[in-house]
């Protein structure tokens, strides 16, 4: 089994590897130190540098600059001079881990690296100047932008673009350029040019080449693609770069109802916690609006757990037949639908649920399949196959479900194969809880290791099943609202595991969600 692919991947897999090897212990301080010392001893070893060389490095002020900064050093190591070009001002340089090599470059490395900051395009004619008159420059380097650019390119980056690429030719002799990661200006996802790019003789890239990058175009002549020290768990384990993209931040004119609206159908005369902690999980979480479909019966005791809760009734002690018309109309409503919690497995609602399916095909939305729901389907699983669907089974009910036996948690690569075939026999996303959980829509497989012993007691499972809704109402796809459930039920049973003690209830969990989110976040 291979957990990493030989694929490209997109940009943003980029930002989610580094956060997710950041989330394994790894700092990007260290991504950044192998980033540039790969990148050294490349051109080092490909250009024959030697002591008497220059080498010119254009570093913008993000990671890509600061990638640049680590090359400057590493050459000094070798008793390789560069001159390093800013372009921008040193108080825009983003992050801590650039400015952390700004600092050492900048402040100590005073004999190996002469510094030029260039905060205007109209200081770039000195520097080309500099560059032009002296023979011993061999190399330039270019470390601007990295991948996340996007149409038009400011001053004075754009006027550095032009430089660079007039410096390739000068004085008769040609000077090479290398590209650290992508070439500046190049869209990583298409290929594109939006504006103007560095034409590269050589780009040499990280970790997994982009999508868009192809060897023998004019900005990347040669492509070489090193390792950085992401490990093959970064990819393989749910992180915090899985998470941070799911959870939405509303616009600045968002009205009431555009932050997503879920509707959670469940409940019967004898289980009324499991749709309420549902509800809550997905009201506490942030969402706007969410609808409770619950059995008259215990209509009044819901509405008596929270104000928040707006509950809608159906006839009798269980759903039956007679619900399906007011389920259907508020599925029309809703943006993501949770069946399941509660709901009990008599004849009638198996009845209910199947025609209810039936119906929501036409709908087309991400719908959550949880708890009872996923006993009273196995008679007609082609209800769900192709389907937009979560199904959130434990190890037992996924035998109950399919008859399949899953190998032990930990035999990662067994159970990682087996839980792939399924989600790709059923072409759905399956969530598989237990110590870890792991989720799969029959292409991807990610594994989630958060959570605590603690949390085998009732409603946990209510609340992971209403975190899937209300991160597919916030339009992520069901895979990543799977990931991203997992794992956050799991971080915040083990925030109140750390602040409350070992004796934490589900009822605490929810009340903490919105404050683990934010230390998550920070």
């Amino acid at each position: 089994m291979k957990f990493l692919s030989d694929d490209k991947i997109p940009a943003e897999e980029v930002g989610v590897l580094d956060n997710n090897s950041e989330w394994l212990g790894i700092p990007k301080s260290h991504l950044m130190e192998c980033a540039g010392f790969s990148f050294t001893s490349e051109i080092i070893n490909r250009y024959k540098l030697e002591s008497n060389n220059k080498v010119a490095i254009f570093c913008g002020t993000g990671n890509n600059g600061g990638d640049g900064f680590v090359v400057a050093r590493h050459l000094a190591a070798f008793g390789i001079k560069s001159y390093l070009i800013l372009v921008g001002s040193q108080e825009q340089i983003r992050t801590p881990e650039a400015r952390l090599n700004w600092d050492i470059v900048s402040k100590s490395l005073i004999y190996s690296v002469a510094i030029k900051v260039t905060k205007d395009s109209s200081e770039l004619s000195e520097v080309i100047n500099t560059i032009k008159k002296e023979s011993s420059f061999k190399l330039v380097i270019d470390g601007l932008l990295g991948t996340g650019i996007r149409g038009q390119i400011r001053e004075p980056i754009s006027s550095a673009i032009d430089a660079i690429n007039d410096l390739k030719n000068t004085n008769q002799k040609r000077l090479n350029v290398v590209s650290i990661d992508v070439p500046s200006g190049v869209d990583p996802n298409t290929g594109k040019v939006p504006d103007k790019a560095v034409k590269a003789d050589l780009l040499i890239t990280f970790h997994r080449n982009k999508i868009g990058l192809k060897e023998g175009s004019d900005n990347a002549l040669n492509i070489i693609i090193n390792s950085i020290g992401i490990p093959q768990e970064a990819n393989l384990f749910v992180g915090k770069g899985d998470v941070l993209p799911t959870l939405k931040m509303r616009a600045l004119n968002v009205h009431k109802g555009q932050f997503g609206k879920v509707l959670v159908v469940g409940g019967s005369r004898d289980y009324s916690g499991a749709p309420a902690y549902s509800t809550l999980a997905c009201t506490h979480f942030g969402v706007d609006l969410v609808k409770t479909y619950v059995p008259e019966s215990i209509g009044n005791v819901l509405k008596n757990y929270s104000p928040s809760i707006i509950v809608r009734n159906s006839p009798g002690d269980y759903f039956t037949l007679k619900a399906l018309e007011g389920g259907i109309k508020l599925a029309e409503w809703a943006d993501a639908i949770l069946i399941g919690p509660g709901m009990g497995v008599e004849k009638d609602t198996q009845e209910f649920l199947v025609e209810f399916l039936k119906n929501l095909e036409k709908q087309d939305k991400p719908i959550v399949l949880d708890a009872d729901a996923l006993k009273l389907i196995r008679n007609n699983l082609e209800l769900i196959k192709n389907k937009n669907i979560i199904l959130t089974p434990h190890a037992g009910e996924l035998k109950i479900l399919t008859g399949m036996e899953l190998p032990s948690f930990d035999a990662i690569d067994e159970r990682y194969s087996k839980v792939m075939q399924l989600a790709k026999k059923l072409s759905i996303t399956l969530l598989i809880k237990g110590p870890f959980d792991y989720i799969s829509d029959g292409t991807r497989v990610k594994i989630n290791r958060t959570g605590c012993p603690e949390m085998s007691i009732g409603g946990t499972g209510d609340v992971l099943a209403g975190l899937c809704a209300a991160l597919c109402a916030l339009r992520n796809d069901t895979f990543s609202s799977a990931c991203s459930a997992a794992f956050l039920n799991g971080y915040i049973g083990e925030f109140c595991k750390k602040t409350i003690g070992p004796r934490f209830t589900t009822s605490d969990m929810i009340l903490k969600i919105n404050k683990a989110i934010m230390i998550f976040q920070n």
